[in-house]
């Protein structure tokens, strides 16, 4: 049973956008998850090195993606004293966007000033998560503190704009003397917004600087690119009761995308159907990583479905937002939507208009035929969206749509 944050708790978290809970996991459970990262390098990704690095030699190494079918990193994400305050902070059912180890080797470099919302991110895309972090070891002077600005997540710039997507505004720098240590030990839990600033010493130690750097979101908020995809492993780790910390898992790839264009005539949706070798479909091709960031961005498909979208309809999408996953073929589709707002050319589309009551009478026609939920589930009130972008828009400005 995890302890309930209290009153102050969840009002600093509010205020200052991070809450330090001390000593949470035991040390027993600490080594654990040690045991289990010495059987899993931390070879997914060095980050923002110009060169591939050999472990350990100095630099910043992650361990991510399916590694944590192993229970002892998994055991982590479904940790009754991180998932469950970390439900309350999100006030929804957390799903996990990013299980990530974070290994800064010694003589490893430090790391910038800046935040995490990320619109070209599976983990960073969302309109509404946060981070838990979990020290292996003491985030002290030598080992390099993890610096913070209280209050710098300035949640006002969150805001309805004219178009489906919520609007985000830039951010807004902060001095280097408003960032503080919030002196991290061995088996604290930091929860930190999406949107607060926070920097990193490099590792001036003998030791490795470790730890857990998980990510949620609100079931209600999915990433504005799609979620990263975990297999059937990691699955069936989890206990049952927190299966559905998985947004999306399957042993397919994600091998195509597909778009929803949508406008509306007399005050009815419609949306734009080609048609195929195997019958009327959304529009939408073959997946291909982009790697215009060198990151790991698995799961950002949107370069590929405007890739389709200028092949097929002489179209450019100022950004698309994750619709969902739906089986296709051997492979998942990864759907995205995008709202024609009238205001564009008066010029006619390769396709047809189909309205959404006349898409059920036609699923015998259709070689998508999950279709009818796709637009249904762009047209649900209910989830809060945001605006994908791919890494090509976001190198030059990921605020700019």
């Amino acid at each position: 049973m995890a302890s309930m944050l209290s009153a102050s708790e969840f009002a600093a978290y509010e205020r200052d956008g991070f809450l330090a809970r001390r000593g949470v996991l035991s040390d027993a459970e600490i080594s654990r998850a040690e045991e289990g990262f010495a059987r899993h390098p931390p070879l997914d990704g060095t980050l923002f090195d110009a060169r591939p690095l050999e472990y350990p030699e100095p630099g910043r190494y992650t361990l991510a993606n399916n590694s944590l079918k192993d229970p002892d990193l998994g055991f982590i994400v479904e940790h009754p004293e991180v998932v469950g305050p970390a439900a309350q902070l999100l006030g929804d059912e957390p799903r996990l966007t990013a299980f990530v180890t974070y290994d800064r080797t010694p003589g490893g470099p430090p790391i910038g000033s800046h935040n995490d919302y990320k619109r070209w991110r599976p983990v960073g895309s969302s309109m509404n998560w946060l981070f838990t972090i979990v020290p292996f070891t003491d985030f002290d002077a030598a080992a390099g503190p993890l610096y913070v600005v209280p209050g710098s997540h300035q949640l006002d710039r969150v805001r309805p704009g004219p178009e489906r997507p919520l609007e985000v505004g830039p951010p807004v720098m902060p001095d280097d003397a408003d960032f503080v240590d919030p002196e991290l030990r061995r088996g604290d839990v930091l929860f930190m917004n999406m949107h607060l600033w926070h920097s990193a010493d490099g590792n001036n130690s003998d030791h490795h600087r470790v730890g857990f750097f998980n990510k949620y979101c609100a079931a209600s908020c999915p990433p504005a690119t799609g979620y990263l995809v975990y297999d059937e492993d990691v699955h069936q780790m989890l206990s049952p009761h927190h299966q559905d910390l998985l947004a999306v898992h399957s042993d397919r790839a994600v091998d195509r995308t597909r778009v929803v264009l949508m406008r509306e005539r007399q005050g009815e949706p419609q949306v734009l159907l080609r048609r195929g070798e195997h019958g009327w479909g959304l529009p939408g091709g073959p997946t291909f990583v982009e790697q215009a960031i060198p990151d790991w961005d698995h799961g950002n498909y949107i370069a590929s479905a405007q890739a389709a979208l200028r092949d097929e309809l002489r179209i450019e999408t100022p950004w698309l937002s994750y619709v969902g996953d739906w089986a296709e073929a051997d492979g998942l589709a990864r759907v995205y939507a995008y709202t024609l707002t009238g205001r564009g050319f008066p010029v006619s589309y390769d396709g047809e208009w189909v309205s959404r009551s006349a898409l059920e009478s036609r699923r015998d026609d259709l070689a998508h035929t999950y279709a009818p939920s796709a637009l249904d589930a762009w047209l649900d009130p209910e989830p809060v969206r945001g605006k994908g972008l791919t890494q090509a828009q976001s190198r030059i400005d990921q605020y700019a749509y």
